[in-house]
């Protein structure tokens, strides 16, 4: 017998696959490569394991994008696994199981994240197995009153299933700090909701124990580097990313994470969590996400912040809708109008199906920040490569490029690694201003993606355009137009000027 969404999951991991070549990189997957590198226990925006995993894995391909997809494909389609079992832990049918697995497999932001190589992803999976684990251990009589405590096994098997519980908060940790949001908000969910006194036995100190002694070496290296991460969330929440918005979108945008009509499922899983008697006993997950959107809000987060409960709310919500959609007929004649509709729409938007000329045109950047950021990357590595081939012959042996960001840097980086002839690459965005400044003495320095003149003019000297970034399909993200500039050197020495050009976003 085939269990419940594996047909769902292994469409999704195809659809992922087949289209994992479009475009090109992200700006962040190739961050991630050069950072992957750099080993360390850290780095500012991000625990170490997806940026070692994605230097490791881009080796293992060769470079190849396709391969390099490979993996997040498999991770999405693992997650689809992942809530098909979290709708079977909180009682539901194998039709309940199966109708969550096509949801999820067909959310917008599952689609999207699955086709990037991005801590989200894999956070996603991370996350939805850490709530999954969680219910089986706080109900592993499935939500019946548990005698003796500790339900099915006594007390050893109580601290077995805690213990699962803080290895898998333990890897979470490693993927990106998100979770601690996410346990915090089911603390308080217990607290408010029960049952309570799962929190007077050892097992979840046990749990939080494992977790911490897992995070600990990116909490050291936190701590050591005077958080960084800490600094770069409060840029977040002034805007400084991409995909920030106000505090006040967080909330209306939490359907933009299913899309407008499998919303409904998501919203009815939070209603049912809250009210429905059935699932009385996992109230405290209805309130963990309430809590969860609470604090992100307050943080100025992004509304992807709370993704992780997505398995769980949607399994919640399915066995009323497919009441709903039993009680009458023709309305699966609806909901199967609405899907195909979702289907369409998210596709266009959250994956590249379009011509990549056809972007613009289609405003699909409007929606999808992250579609414009996997275009134009060889355009610019030529545009600089031609003007440091410009170069006097006897400049050109001690140049330098200076990027503004870690896009720039990335492909740039990627690029001379492949065997372009470009000189040594460097940036002060995040995790690439702590890999150093250029040697003392290198000079002309190629500036690339300056905007802000003053800035720049802080930082070098005897600058002149020479070229402008032009990715060829009339895009206009955030590399088209930029300038790449010769500068004559640094405004001081380079271990001063490095002091002036770190920037946390």
């Amino acid at each position: 017998m085939v269990p419940s969404g594996t047909r769902p999951a292994l469409a999704l991991s195809a659809v992922l696959a087949a289209l994992g070549g479009r475009y090109g990189f992200h700006r962040d997957e190739l961050y991630f490569v050069e950072a992957g590198r750099h080993p360390a226990f850290g780095y500012p925006d991000q625990p170490p394991l997806v940026p070692l995993l994605a230097a490791g894995w881009h080796e293992v391909v060769g470079g190849s994008l396709v391969g390099f997809r490979l993996l997040p494909a498999v991770v999405a389609g693992l997650v689809v696994l992942v809530a098909a079992a979290t709708a079977r832990a909180l009682g539901g049918t194998p039709r309940d199981a199966g109708a969550t697995a096509v949801v999820v497999a067909l959310c917008s932001a599952v689609t999207a994240i699955g086709h990037l190589f991005s801590t989200t992803v894999f956070d996603l999976l991370a996350t939805s197995t850490l709530l999954l684990v969680l219910v089986r251990t706080v109900h592993p009589d499935g939500g019946r009153p548990q005698d003796p405590p500790g339900g099915s096994g006594g007390p050893r098997a109580d601290l077995r299933r805690w213990l699962l519980v803080g290895l898998v908060a333990g890897v979470a940790l490693q993927v990106k700090t998100l979770p601690v949001l996410v346990l915090l908000g089911c603390a308080a969910g217990l607290l408010v909701a029960g049952p309570r006194a799962v929190l007077r036995r050892p097992g979840p100190w046990l749990a939080a124990l494992v977790a911490a002694l897992l995070a600990a070496p990116n909490l050291l290296w936190q701590n050591a580097n005077g958080w960084p991460q800490a600094d770069l969330s409060a840029a977040i929440a002034a805007g400084s990313s991409g995909t920030s918005v106000g505090r006040w979108l967080v909330v209306p945008l939490q359907a933009e994470l299913t899309g407008p009509v499998l919303a409904v499922p998501l919203v009815a899983g939070v209603v049912a969590l809250l009210r429905a008697p059935a699932l009385r006993p996992y109230r405290w997950l209805g309130v963990g996400y309430l809590v969860l959107l609470a604090l992100v809000v307050a943080a100025g987060g992004k509304p992807y912040y709370t993704l992780g409960m997505l398995p769980v709310l949607v399994a919640a919500g399915i066995p009323s809708v497919l009441r709903w959609a039993d009680a009458a007929p023709g309305r699966w004649r609806t909901v199967a109008t609405a899907l195909a509709v979702h289907v369409v729409v998210s596709a266009v938007l959250t994956l590249p199906v379009l011509p990549v000329r056809a972007l613009a045109a289609a405003h699909v950047t409007a929606v999808n920040y992250d579609a414009g950021e996997t275009v134009g990357w060889p355009r610019l590595v030529a545009t600089v490569s031609d003007v440091v081939a410009a170069l006097p012959a006897d400049e050109r042996a001690g140049a330098v490029v200076l990027t503004e960001n870690y896009g720039e840097a990335g492909a740039l980086s990627r690029a001379r690694r492949a065997g372009a002839a470009l000189p040594p690459v460097h940036s002060g965005h995040n995790g690439y201003w702590r890999w150093g400044p250029p040697d003392e003495g290198a000079a002309p320095v190629v500036a690339v993606g300056f905007t802000d003149d003053g800035a720049l003019a802080g930082l070098l000297t005897g600058c002149r355009t020479v070229a402008r970034v032009d990715n060829g399909v009339g895009l206009d993200n955030d590399e088209q137009g930029v300038p790449v500039r010769v500068c004559s050197g640094p405004a001081r020495p380079w271990a001063q000027v490095w002091q002036a050009a770190e920037r946390l976003g």
